[in-house]
C-alpha cells in the first residue's frame, strides 16, 4: 500500500508546542548553542523552529533565516550534478578517473569508475595521511594538493569495500569542472533557482563560503573543555573560526538552512520532475551498499545515505564540520522532509531528526486507531519532581510524552478518555502506568494537575509555589 502522510499534516499542528519545548529541552540538555528544525512535505512547509543562540560569545539570537555549515550533505549535490550530465549524456558512469583527468591518469584511482566514487566503493581514503584542516591546524588542499592525495595507493580494490571517502566526492567535483568547463561552484549554484521556485520563497544555501547569497551563517562551537570531568571546567562551548573548504566544496562546503535543505529532499521525491527524472532517482536511491555497524543497519546509494525509520524507508545526508553535526532525512515515496542542524561539534542531530519521524509517525497512526471520547482540554506540561510530563491532545486520544527523552516515541504513552474526565492508558505491557487511571485535576484556569501510577504533577505555576517545599521533604 503507498504510503500517504495526510494524517502527519493534521497532527504536527497540535504537536507543534510539544515539539518546540521538547527541541528547547533537547538542545539545553546537551549545551548545544543552537538548533534549527525544519519539517515539509513537498513544497509546504509544516514547522520551522529554531531555539538558541549563533554564537556563545554575541549571544545573538538564533532564528530561522539563519544558515548552518552542512557538511556532507553537499556530496548529494554533487551526485545531483553528476546525475544530470548523465542524463544530458555528457557522462557516463563507466568512465573512469584517468580518461577525465590527465593529472591521475597513471595514479591507482585511474581505474576507478564514476559510479564507484559515488557509491563510495572506489576505495579511495577517506581523507588522506595528514587531514588536519578539519581541526584548523592547516588549509584544506587547493585542486594540487588534492590531485597530490589522490596519487596514494587506494585502500582497497574497487567494489570491495563501502568505503567512506571525502577525496572520492572531492575528486567528483573536478570531474563536473572538467567536463563542463565551469568552476564547481558556479555549476552548483544552479540548482539554486529551482529549489526557491519550489519553496515559493529564496533559497537559503551556497557551496561554500563566499559563494551564494550573502546570508549569516552560525558561528560552529567546539565541546567545551574536561565536560567529562568534575571540578573546575570551561562551561561554555568556544567557537570555531569559519574556514573555506576550497577543492573540497563538493565533499562538504555547502551551507544551508533547515527550509531548504528539507526542500532539496522534498525536491528529491518520485514523481517532482525537479532535478533529475524519476529513473536517475531510482538509480541513485537503489541500495548500493549495505552497512551494519553496532546494531544499526543503513544503506548508501549514489549519493544517498539510507535507512528503515520505523516501517519508513528515507534517504538523506548527515554533516559532520568544524563545530557543526546535521541530519536531514526524506521520505522518498511521499515528499516528507525532517531537517535538524546544530552548531556544536557533538550536537544530537541524527537522533533528534530520526525521532522527530518516530514521533510524527507514532501520533499519526494514535489517531488513526483512535476510538476515545474527547480529551482536548487535557493539554500541556505538567511537572513534578521527576520531571516534566506532556500531555498532547489530538482528535479522540492523548499522548503522554516526556520532553526530557531523546526518543520521545520511545516512551510514549497513549490514553484515551473516560467519561468522567479523566484518561486511561492503553492495556499494553509495560513498566509505567499501562492499562492505569490517570487522575486529573481542574480549575478555573483549566486542568491543575495530574496523577500518573499516584505521582501527581501541576501546571508549571503551581509546581513552582510547591518546589522548595516538595525539595525539603514538606509534609
Amino acid at each position: 500500500m503507498t504510503r500517504t502522510d495526510d494524517t502527519v499534516v493534521a497532527v504536527l499542528p497540535q504537536l507543534e508546542p510539544f515539539l518546540r519545548e521538547w527541541i528547547d529541552t533537547q538542545r539545553v540538555m546537551t549545551g548545544v548553542p543552537a538548533v534549527q528544525v525544519a519539517v515539509r512535505l513537498g513544497s509546504d512547509l509544516l514547522f520551522s523552529y529554531a531555539s538558541g543562540v549563533t554564537d556563545t560569545n554575541t549571544r545573538e539570537p538564533v532564528t530561522t533565516a539563519h544558515a548552518f555549515r552542512i557538511a556532507s550533505h553537499s556530496k548529494t549535490f554533487t551526485a545531483t550534478l553528476i546525475m544530470q550530465l548523465v542524463e544530458r549524456g555528457e557522462l557516463s558512469l563507466d568512465a573512469t578517473v584517468g580518461s577525465l583527468i590527465p593529472e591521475l591518469a597513471d595514479a591507482p584511482v585511474a581505474s576507478r569508475t564514476v559510479r564507484a566514487l559515488l557509491g563510495h566503493q572506489a576505495g579511495v581514503e577517506r581523507d588522506g595521511t595528514d587531514a588536519n584542516w578539519w581541526q584548523r591546524t592547516k588549509l584544506f588542499p587547493n585542486r594540487n594538493e588534492l590531485i597530490a592525495e589522490l596519487q596514494s595507493e587506494s585502500v582497497y580494490p574497487a567494489n570491495t569495500h563501502f568505503h567512506y571517502s571525502n577525496l572520492a566526492y572531492s575528486l567528483l567535483g573536478l570531474i563536473i569542472e572538467a567536463v563542463t568547463g565551469r568552476d564547481f561552484a558556479d555549476a552548483a549554484l544552479d540548482v539554486v533557482p529551482v529549489l526557491s521556485a519550489f519553496m515559493g520563497a529564496p533559497a537559503t544555501i551556497g557551496p561554500d563560503l563566499g559563494q551564494g547569497a550573502e546570508v549569516d551563517i552560525v558561528s560552529g562551537h567546539a565541546a567545551p573543555l574536561g565536560y567529562w570531568r568534575d571540578g573546575d571546567t570551561e562551561t561554555v562551548s568556544p567557537v570555531i573560526a569559519p574556514v573555506d573548504t576550497r577543492a573540497q566544496a563538493s565533499a562538504t562546503g555547502f551551507w544551508a538552512n533547515a527550509e531548504t535543505i528539507s526542500a532539496w529532499l522534498s525536491a528529491h521525491a518520485l514523481g517532482t520532475e525537479l532535478f533529475l527524472n524519476d529513473d536517475s532517482k531510482r538509480l541513485m536511491q537503489r541500495k548500493e551498499s549495505t552497512i551494519t555497524k553496532n546494531g544499526l543497519t543503513r544503506f548508501y546509494g549514489l549519493g544517498w545515505i539510507q535507512r528503515t525509520i520505523g516501517t519508513r524507508h528515507v534517504i538523506g545526508h548527515s554533516g559532520g564540520f568544524p563545530g557543526h553535526i546535521t541530519q536531514t532525512w526524506g521520505d522518498p515515496k511521499t515528499g516528507l522532509a525532517v531537517s535538524v542542524l546544530t552548531n556544536r561539534i557533538d550536537g544530537k542531530a541524527s537522533d533528534w531528526a530520526t525521532a522527530i519521524i518516530n514521533l510524527l509517525d507514532a501520533a499519526a497512526r494514535a489517531v488513526t486507531d483512535a476510538d476515545g471520547d474527547d480529551v482536548s482540554d487535557v493539554n500541556g506540561t505538567f511537572w513534578a519532581l521527576w520531571g516534566a510530563t506532556s500531555i498532547v491532545a489530538l482528535p479522540g486520544v492523548a499522548l503522554q510524552l516526556s520532553p526530557a527523552a531523546v526518543d520521545p516515541a520511545g516512551v510514549m504513552t497513549i490514553m484515551h478518555g473516560d467519561a468522567d474526565g479523566a484518561l486511561r492508558a492503553v492495556a499494553e505491557d509495560g513498566f509505567a502506568d499501562a492499562g492505569e487511571i490517570m487522575g486529573v485535576e481542574r480549575d478555573d484556569a483549566g486542568v491543575s494537575s495530574i496523577t500518573v501510577t499516584g505521582i501527581t504533577s501541576w501546571r508549571e505555576e503551581l509546581y513552582a509555589a510547591k518546589r522548595e517545599g516538595l525539595l525539603n521533604g514538606a509534609l
